[in-house]
């Protein structure tokens, strides 16, 4: 085993920690720690397997293995990114229904409060 893989391994175990910290914490949800504890696993079976994923990159023509990589995780990054802003469009879609709902049931408080100071 490579330091190169030692390293990257050590990196990953320590992401794969940091997640489980923040979860135990609350400061990270479930569905989204899943995702993160995935991409650490994904980190070690990489580390695992750099030889494997060298002679992928060669076979495909890519010389430099670290370009494959590059590129494997920029398509992941740019699907996170979708994700997340799918999840946002969802929140941002409930924040303007609940302050919607908010204003309505305001108007109605003041329209009874106003029917009962004239009754």
């Amino acid at each position: 085993m490579s330091i190169v893989q030692i390293i990257v391994i050590v990196s990953a175990l320590f992401f794969f920690g940091q997640v489980m910290y923040f979860t135990s914490k609350n400061k990270l949800q479930d569905q989204q720690a899943f995702i993160w504890l995935m991409f650490a696993s994904i980190g070690v079976l990489l580390a695992l397997f750099l030889d494997k994923i060298n002679q992928l990159a060669s076979s495909i023509g890519i010389a430099y293995m670290p370009s494959l990589i590059f590129v494997i995780a920029f398509l992941i990054i740019l699907n996170l990114l979708i994700f997340h802003t799918i999840s946002l469009t969802k929140q941002q879609n409930k924040v303007k229904n609940l302050t919607q709902e908010l204003a309505y049931l305001n108007k109605e408080i003041r329209e009874i409060k106003k029917n009962q100071l004239k009754g």
